[in-house]
């Protein structure tokens, strides 16, 4: 059965009631039937406040809780521009009182960042360049100190040679050197000397 309008089932309960050819029953019966479709619409009626109420507290948790976190997030975003102020109010004031230093280097100018990573560079090119000779001296005397066991001796800063393989042949090696012939054979190095002695 379809539902119908409450003022429909008032004016059908009004026509029967004025209706003087029922009789009781008939009357009754009618009167319980516009009853029961009074009772549907109301239920209905019910169903959909209800429906109303539930959806009307949904909406305002939904709002509220939106407020609260707006109202966070802005405090929150309060509370960060209040510190970004005072940073930026403490930096100010140490920028104002502090003096500006400017350095001039030995040529007049003043130095700059860029001439001062500049200058580093070199250095630091400098320094690498210098490591790597010393690396190379290091072993060209280490290779002479076990080669001949000549050791470099620093006494108050003075440094001089001590070998223990120096005998008199590196002293005669100059004077003897196109003399000399070595026989591999023998493994030894042989000097030619004239032996006539003129009178």
């Amino acid at each position: 059965m379809a539902t119908r309008k409450i003022s429909d089932i008032i004016a059908d309960m009004r026509a029967a009631a004025t209706d003087d050819g029922r009789d009781f029953a008939t009357l009754a019966e009618k009167t319980n039937e516009r009853a029961a479709e009074l009772e549907a619409i109301l239920a209905k009626e019910k169903a959909d406040e209800r429906f109303a109420f539930i959806m009307t507290m949904l909406i305002l948790l939904f709002v509220g809780t939106f407020a609260v976190i707006t109202y966070m997030s802005n405090d929150d975003l309060r509370d960060d521009v209040t510190q970004k102020k005072e940073i930026i109010t403490k930096y100010e004031k140490a920028v104002s009182h502090d003096t500006i230093h400017t350095y001039i280097g030995e040529d007049g100018k003043e130095i700059t960042v860029p001439s001062l990573l500049d200058d580093n560079l070199k250095l630091m090119n400098k320094i690498n360049d210098l490591e790597f000779k010393l690396d190379q001296y290091e072993m060209k005397l280490q290779s002479i100190e076990a080669q001949y066991g000549i050791k470099v001796v620093n006494d108050k800063n003075l440094y001089h040679l001590e070998g223990r393989k120096v005998d008199s042949a590196l002293l005669l090696l100059p004077v003897f050197r196109d003399k000399m012939t070595y026989d591999s054979i023998k493994k030894q190095w042989t000097i030619s000397v004239n032996t006539n002695i003129s009178k």
